[in-house]
């Protein structure tokens, strides 16, 4: 039986082809250096469920979770300073 998290069934109403078309249209992965668009937008709402207050929290939540994150589209936690960046 597979375990879903509330998360991750909050990600699966996003439309991602129509997010895809976007970033393409916009080009907004065309310079981007180790942190992609849509790993950007779910570190957000990440940021957001979980109430965290730094990039650290962001960081360190991600990092706990990274075997799930492959199902969400993102290939590994981004760090603090690509965060930042």
């Amino acid at each position: 039986m597979t375990k879903i998290t509330l998360f991750a069934q909050i990600l699966q109403y996003l439309p991602k082809e129509e997010i895809r078309k976007i970033i393409r249209k916009h080009g907004t992965d065309k310079h981007s250096k180790g942190c992609d668009t849509w790993t950007h937008l779910v570190s957000m709402i990440f940021c957001q469920f979980a109430d965290c207050v730094s990039l650290r929290d962001i960081a360190n939540g991600m990092l706990s979770a990274s075997g799930n994150l492959n199902h969400l589209g993102v290939e590994e936690a981004p760090s603090k300073s690509t965060l930042g960046y």
